[in-house]
């Protein structure tokens, strides 16, 4: 008789327990050392140091497992990236193409360069977490910097991070996530009062440029604009004389000016029927440069503009802005904060305060009516007294009923 067979033994450990299966492999060096590494995206990562004990390169597996799962596991290849790296590219990839006028892409620079990149530039992008954007832009607001500057930093950083995130760099948008600060308030716009316009007119009188303060009052052209006129856009023969703003000068990132397109493309451009005061200032600048072109001889270049150097060259705006708070300071006008746009500021203001419909000045602009009442329509009266005077009318009128 064959012996029984002998009952299993319950210790006995099976063939697959034995070794449990993890994500990715580790492998014992020959120093001793433990190795991880696994495959994600066809490619084979390994683990940028190498473990005293396997249960530690096991851990280190584990945690990048649960990245994957979490949908936030990046690339480490890619998280060598910093953000000042990646807003350089995108700077130069992005803006550059998306955003058509050059000083635009100047002002997305200037924030990159003079306040993201020295703040947060050697941060990993992939490292980059909400936090730190908060301590940033905290840091910002107690320097005093404005609300609307330090919301425009939050904002740029914000559009690279989004790009980040389409390229799949980053899995969430720390700025965002950010929380904007308490900064202090963005200081107050205003408009000429129609005294101090007055002032600023008769002190511009003495001026080279004294036509160039009346045409941006007048019609409230943008200070690019009126220093990119040509006299080709100008009809004075006409009846009435009409000016066309046809073009805008523009500032490249070599810092060289040249005439490109008006803002807004069709909207912007116009041809505006302008007042006798404003004719006559244009006629007498010409005259003006007729003369300093045959002073100059050969040494203009001509380029055809209505406000521009003793030599024909296109006006630098700092120059502009320079003989601006000349003229402001001698209409007895305080200059600090007084710029050339603050001619296109008055210009909205006055007409809107003498009855002139929304439409019309939006016209006058080249901008829709939603943009003048929120950036351009300041109050130029220092008493509000219209409506008190429309509510004493009202109120008289219903007294009177019987």
């Amino acid at each position: 008789m064959s012996a029984p067979d002998s009952a299993p033994d319950p210790r006995a450990v099976p063939p697959r327990a034995r070794s449990r299966r993890h994500f990715g492999s580790v492998r014992k060096l020959t120093s001793g050392r433990w190795q991880a590494s696994y495959w994600l995206q066809g490619r084979r990562h390994v683990a940028p140091v190498t473990f005293r004990a396997k249960g530690d390169a096991l851990a280190w597996l584990s945690a990048v497992e649960t990245d994957i799962r979490r949908g936030c596991w990046a690339d480490p290849a890619e998280a060598r990236t910093t953000l000042g790296e990646w807003l350089d590219h995108w700077l130069a990839t992005v803006v550059a193409n998306r955003v058509g006028s050059d000083n635009t892409v100047a002002n997305y620079a200037a924030v990159v360069h003079r306040h993201l990149e020295p703040g947060l530039g050697t941060v990993p992008i992939v490292r980059l977490t909400p936090e730190q954007v908060d301590e940033f832009l905290a840091g910002k607001a107690t320097a005093g910097l404005s609300r609307s500057y330090v919301g425009r930093m939050r904002t740029i950083l914000g559009d690279a991070l989004s790009h980040a995130e389409r390229c799949q760099l980053v899995t969430r948008n720390a700025a965002r996530q950010s929380i904007m600060p308490r900064c202090e308030p963005t200081p107050r716009r205003r408009s000429f009062t129609a005294v101090e316009a007055r002032s600023l007119l008769d002190a511009a009188a003495a001026e080279r440029l004294h036509a160039l303060v009346v045409t941006g009052l007048l019609v409230g052209l943008r200070p690019g604009e009126l220093t990119g006129l040509l006299w080709s856009d100008l009809d004075l023969d006409s009846e009435p004389p009409t000016l066309s703003v046809t073009g805008s000068m523009k500032r490249r990132p070599d810092s060289s000016l040249y005439r490109g397109p008006v803002k807004r493309s069709t909207a912007g451009e116009r041809t505006l029927a302008i007042p006798p005061t404003l004719a006559a200032a244009l006629v007498a600048h010409r005259r003006g440069q007729a003369s300093e072109r045959r002073a100059a001889g050969g040494l203009w270049m001509d380029q055809g503009l209505v406000f521009c150097t003793e030599m024909g060259t296109p006006l630098d705006p700092s120059n502009v802005r320079k003989v601006f708070a000349r003229v402001a300071r001698s209409a007895g006008i305080d200059p600090a904060g007084v710029v050339p746009y603050l001619l296109r500021h008055s210009a909205v203001s006055l007409l809107i305060d003498a009855g002139a419909p929304i439409e019309e000045v939006a016209d006058l602009l080249g901008d829709d009516p939603q943009t003048i009442y929120r950036h351009y329509r300041h109050r130029v009266r220092p008493v509000v007294t219209t409506a008190a005077e429309r509510m004493e009318r009202l109120l008289g009128a219903l007294g009177d009923r019987p």
